[in-house]
């Protein structure tokens, strides 16, 4: 008798455990179904690991970003839905530089696994000599569509669509706005790639010029080139960490 008692609350156990299994398994599914649609269709996070921004957004920040300002894109395609806004001059966003090749089908599909399992510390994209690769970079919006810029000593001259004069980026960006240019670029042939100058250039429409804040450490439109629309994937809406330091940047 007392066999069969203990018998049966062993399988009673093992029911429970089971059945606590399959309630595990199908919240972390939920939770990752979730968390694919709002950091691919709404909002998503980004950590800072670049001095390239400094000093309006230095190393270690971290970044809520809207998809929905530009429009999300279509699942495996650079196609885009709907956005509720479009790019505008000294919006800080999210970029994918134009040497970035669309990756492989089964990346796009594991990568939001490790990003998800891993609170977004690890991704299966590596360069040629295996070291971790993070597609996306930080910028801000200078050119914009028909304008005219053209560098000097790392600040950037604009002459907007239309316009007859060339005036300061800073008369254009957002109160707040300061670029670091401590490197001094006087000599520098505009020809070198991170040129602190270069000659005018007129941008095409859906042609954007971005640049880091942080002039002579930066990688941007001076060494890559421009950027179409396609290319702009969120835009910067709100700071959460250091907590010293939210809100928008």
């Amino acid at each position: 008798m007392i066999g069969s008692v203990e018998r049966y609350s062993s399988s009673i156990r093992r029911r429970r455990v089971n059945l606590l299994g399959m309630r595990s398994v199908r919240v972390v599914l939920i939770a990752f179904a979730l968390y694919l649609v709002v950091s691919h269709f709404i909002v998503a996070t980004f950590r800072v690991e670049s001095v390239s921004m400094e000093p309006a957004v230095n190393p270690g920040d971290r970044l809520i970003v809207s998809l929905l300002d530009f429009g999300p894109r279509v699942p495996f395609s650079r196609a885009r839905f709907p956005g509720l806004g479009r790019p505008e001059r000294g919006d800080i966003v999210i970029v994918e530089p134009p040497f970035f090749e669309d990756e492989p089908v089964f990346l796009r599909l594991l990568d939001p696994v490790a990003s998800f399992f891993t609170f977004q510390r690890a991704t299966l994209r590596r360069d040629l000599y295996g070291a971790r690769v993070n597609s996306y970079m930080l910028k801000r919006i200078v050119g914009m569509p028909g304008d005219t810029v053209r560098l000097a000593s790392y600040s950037l001259w604009i002459k907007p669509r239309g316009g007859s004069d060339f005036v300061s980026e800073d008369q254009l960006l957002p109160p707040g706005f300061r670029a670091r240019t401590a490197l001094s670029a006087s000599g520098w042939s505009s020809a070198l790639p991170f040129s602190g100058n270069s000659a005018e250039r007129i941008l095409s429409d859906g042609e954007y010029f971005v640049l880091g804040d942080n002039r002579p450490d930066s990688s941007d439109s001076r060494s890559w080139g421009t950027l179409s629309k396609d290319r702009i994937v969120a835009k910067v809406i709100y700071r959460y960490w250091p907590l010293r330091s939210l809100g928008k940047p």
